[in-house]
This record gives C-alpha cells, sequence and structure tokens, in this order.
C-alpha cells in the first residue's frame, strides 16, 4: 500500500510538473521585436472577433484593456526597431485606434511620427487627409489643418478630382 501511495504521489508530481511546462509559451530563439510581433498578432486576432461580436451585436463595447495592451506594443515595436518595415503599419494602426478613441491629439502625434521615420510610407496620402480632417473637424487647429492639407497637394498632385476640390474648398474657407 505504502508503494502505491508513493506512485501516485509520483504521477501526480511529475504529471503537475509536465502539465505546467508545457502550458508555459517557450519563446527561446525569439529576439524582442519579434516577440512583441507574436504577440501583437494574438490581439489583433482577439480584437478581430470582438469587432465580429459587435458588428453582430452579441457584445455592446469592445474590450479596452485589449485596446490599451495593443496600443502598447505597437509603441513597444518602435521602440525596439522604429526602421523596420511593419513599424510603418503599426503606427498607422496605433493612431487609427486612437481615432476610435477620440484621442485625437494622440492619433495626429503619431501620425507624424509615421510620417517622420516613414516618408514614403503607401497610405501617405490618407494619412494626410485624415490628419487634416481631424484637426479640422475635433482639434479645431486651423494651422494644423493647412499644414496637413498643403503637404497632401505638394506631395500627392494627382488626387483624384474630387479630394481636390474637397481640399482646396477647405483651405479657401480657412
Amino acid at each position: 500500500m505504502r508503494y502505491f501511495f508513493c506512485f501516485i504521489s509520483l504521477l501526480l508530481l511529475f504529471g503537475c510538473t509536465r502539465k505546467a511546462n508545457s502550458s508555459k509559451k517557450m519563446h527561446v530563439g525569439l529576439s524582442p521585436f519579434s516577440l512583441v510581433e507574436k504577440q501583437i498578432v494574438e490581439l489583433e486576432d482577439t480584437l478581430h472577433i470582438s469587432y465580429q461580436k459587435l458588428m453582430n451585436n452579441t457584445v455592446d463595447t469592445l474590450p479596452v484593456h485589449t485596446i490599451h495592451l495593443l496600443e502598447s506594443r505597437y509603441k513597444r515595436a518602435f521602440q525596439l526597431d522604429p526602421k523596420h518595415p511593419r513599424v510603418g503599419l503599426y503606427l498607422d494602426k496605433l493612431q487609427q485606434l486612437f481615432m476610435q478613441e477620440k484621442k485625437y491629439a494622440l492619433s495626429i502625434s503619431w501620425t507624424d511620427t509615421l510620417l517622420t521615420y516613414f516618408p514614403v510610407y503607401e497610405q501617405k496620402a490618407a494619412l494626410l487627409l485624415n490628419a487634416a480632417t481631424t484637426a479640422d473637424i475635433y482639434l479645431k487647429n486651423e494651422q494644423k489643418m493647412r499644414y496637413y492639407y498643403q503637404r497632401l497637394l505638394s506631395e500627392h498632385p494627382k488626387l483624384k478630382k474630387e479630394i481636390l476640390e474637397m481640399v482646396q474648398l477647405r483651405l479657401q474657407k480657412s
């Protein structure tokens, strides 16, 4: 009987230890940047599911904690490697999250950071247009609005006719 209890004790001890070790995520060999990217993917997946639930009316709000964690991971990726090609996309997503949270000044600040570090960013025209609109409508900052619209016109002269007309009209009214 004594051997039976020893066997059960050993089984429980090694079984629990093995289970605890297998549940830990091992990140051997991952660089800090790769680890942050892995976290970003996991958080983006979680947030995507939450967006779907919100659209299907199965939840009323998005998980604020997840949004804040994702924002911190985007910032961390920028801190670790500000010139990494994917950081431009992370900064773009970061400024979008701040827009959704109605943190307009932060959104514009991170847009400026993105444009500084990635001057030929693929979505630059959309960023400039968004920043100008944000400065105009939400921040009521005419100087910033003019700056972004003028930069948009000078750096992207082949904009669609409708956008050009809208920008010129906004500049004339200010």
